[in-house]
């Protein structure tokens, strides 16, 4: 009985963690919300909603399930909740051609309620996202007061449900009088992205930064209008964008084989569009394929293949200074890739790609830097951010001799607490907010304070606002809490002066004193006639002495260099010849036989963890 007992107990010990080790869903529910109130027809004159939807559409990845919305004062579901087939993206092709500006008002809080329907409790089997484009406020009735009544329930009741529904929504703002504010939370909080777009000339290329977001794509590089193609590619998409009065692209197989959208063949579908064109090859051909057309940054080349790179799940927002842990590896049909002849053919890197340029990260797998152990195929490394940053793409990346992969992330990079002075009615305050896109706002705790060492006082206030004690006092904050991810965050602000008021100016530095140099006298010219010195001609002969030595001396060391060298080459070629894993190789022989402590599948969400502030101190976060 007292065995039943424990192995009962120890059944229940493991219901009750599977949960904390459950794989996150691998496919994604997209539901996309687009707004068609009429002051549309000043933000978008010419319907550029289309084709950026239409190009979405045409990215979206089989297994995924998506549906389109429309609204103004009512909501419209324009395309119905299915699996994304061939006849899915037919019907929304089809039905984009209804996006227009016919509406009245811009419910908000409607459209989230309906798109939303159908989820409960947490997700199992897809990823939700809501992607909401608006140009507007929210705006529900003639009547002001109904509608600031609609946007404190959006904030109040319906984000928090949407929060623990687990849905990311992104959100773009298609309009400098849009709410942006609310746009902020509404992505911040969920973890999706926000993105403001000035002209709607610009939705294609945030449609592509969003679909990067939500459908984590596995890509190729393209680079110079080239990217190569390996023997586990089963398709390959290409996304062109094109300047207005470009000539037609071309594209050219590793054959010499020459396709436009005119002249195709069984195999090579073409899509054409304002300003992009969208090619899908079934079954490329291997070897290195090549385009006629304008080279663009955004161009990508997406595949369908079972040889992938997988990262660790990424946050889209982050503190500064907040520490995370960046992991890849590359996976043949769910299994690591652990046999260390291919392994030593890969590079595998990361980059952090910002408007101050391109910083290489030292991903390793040497058990150092965040890696875990060395030699297990699992390449990671420690990374955070000193300074805000509205947007970093984190660009992974595995090349070796016969295949490439890459994939793409952003994220945001946030100052934790915001910290100004501004004129109020009664006297200058300081204004502090706490920043929701990565403060847990129930642990953090805020301090503000004026002056310094024994002259400071800490201000007391509500709602973020600080009465200031003496304007001429400079101002500081501080915060302490938890982090969304779970980390420990202490961020100090200051010194901030009130308005009118400046810092006072530091002291110049005294001069250094003057210090006159006095040029070297030179010593008296000898008479050519008084001959050499004593002793000249015996330094002579010595260095007649040394010179031969030491040049036969040089030429024997770089004979021996050179002759190491060779031998050295020589047994490193020989040694990977009989190492080289081709990557045919890789798909026919069994993996080698995993460790006991570590499981023989994995995916997109393996390796991912956070690390506390105060890791030095020994802390997990």
């Amino acid at each position: 009985m007292r065995g039943w007992n424990r192995w009962w107990l120890a059944g229940l010990l493991v219901l009750m963690l599977a949960p904390l080790h459950a794989k996150a869903p691998e496919k994604n529910d997209v539901r996309i919300l687009i707004d068609i109130s009429g002051s549309m027809k000043q933000n978008d004159p010419h319907n550029l909603r289309r084709p950026a939807l239409r190009m979405l559409v045409g990215l979206l990845q089989p297994g995924t399930r998506a549906s389109v919305w429309t609204f103004a004062k009512w909501t419209n579901p324009l395309v119905p909740l299915a699996e994304v087939t061939p006849a899915w993206k037919k019907r929304a092709l089809a039905a984009s051609r209804r996006i227009g500006s016919p509406g009245m008002f811009t419910n908000i809080e409607r459209v989230l309620e309906s798109a939303s329907r159908g989820w409960s409790g947490a997700p199992v089997d897809y990823n939700r996202h809501l992607v909401l484009l608006t140009d507007g406020m929210v705006d529900v009735s003639r009547d002001k007061v109904e509608s600031a009544a609609s946007r404190r329930r959006i904030l109040e009741k319906l984000l928090p449900r949407l929060k623990e529904l687990g849905i990311h929504i992104h959100t773009i703002a298609l309009s400098a009088k849009a709410d942006h504010e609310l746009m902020k939370r509404l992505s911040g909080e969920t973890g999706g992205w926000y993105q403001q777009v000035d002209n709607a000339e610009q939705l294609k290329r945030v449609f592509l930064k969003v679909f990067e977001q939500v459908g984590r794509p596995e890509g190729v590089p393209l680079k110079d209008n080239r990217f190569t193609v390996d023997a586990s590619v089963r398709e390959a998409t290409i996304l062109l964008f094109r300047r207005p009065g470009s000539p037609d692209p071309v594209l050219i197989s590793p054959a010499g084989d020459r396709f436009t959208d005119s002249d195709l063949v069984a195999g090579v579908a073409w899509y054409k569009d304002q300003g992009y064109d969208l090619i899908t090859i079934s079954s490329p051909a291997r070897g290195e394929w090549s385009l006629q057309a304008d080279v663009d940054p955004d161009n990508r080349v997406m595949i369908v293949t079972d040889l992938k790179l997988q990262t660790s799940e990424l946050p889209a927002h982050l503190a500064v200074g907040e520490p995370i842990l960046l992991s890849a590896h590359l996976s043949n049909k769910g299994r690591v890739v652990r046999r260390k002849a291919f392994l030593r053919l890969l590079d595998v890197g990361a980059d952090a790609i910002s408007e101050n340029g391109r910083d290489p990260l030292n991903l390793n797998d040497k058990g150092q830097d965040g890696d875990e152990r060395a030699g297990d195929g699992r390449y990671s490394v420690r990374y955070s951010e000193s300074r805000p940053a509205s947007e970093i793409e984190l660009l992974f990346s595995i090349e070796s001799p016969t295949f490439m992969r890459e994939k793409r992330y952003r994220l945001a990079v946030h100052e934790p607490l915001s910290l100004e002075t501004v004129a109020g009615a009664d006297g200058p305050v300081a204004r502090v907010e706490v920043d929701s896109a990565v403060m847990d706002a129930a642990s953090a705790q805020v301090t503000v304070w004026q002056g310094e060492g024994k002259e400071r006082k800490v201000l007391q206030g509500g709602d973020g606002k600080y009465t200031l004690a003496d304007p001429q006092q400079p101002v500081f904050a501080r915060i302490e809490g938890r982090s969304r991810l779970g980390n420990r965050i202490e961020r100090r602000l200051g010194p901030v002066y009130a308005p009118g008021v400046s810092p006072p100016k530091k002291p110049a530095p005294e001069p250094a004193p003057r210090v006159e140099h006095k040029a070297p006298e030179k010593p008296a010219a000898k008479a050519e006639a008084s001959g050499p010195e004593p002793g000249a001609e015996k330094e002579e002969a010595a260095k007649d002495d040394w010179v031969m030595p030491a040049v036969i001396f040089g030429v024997t060391n770089l004979l021996l260099i050179a002759g190491g060298l060779g031998i050295w080459w020589f047994l490193r070629r020989r040694r990977g010849a009989a190492e080289t894993v081709s990557l045919e190789d890789e798909f026919s022989l069994p993996d080698e036989a995993p460790d006991d402590d570590e499981p023989e599948t994995t995916d997109d969400g393996a390796g991912d963890e956070t690390l506390a502030l105060d890791e030095e101190k020994g802390e997990a976060a």
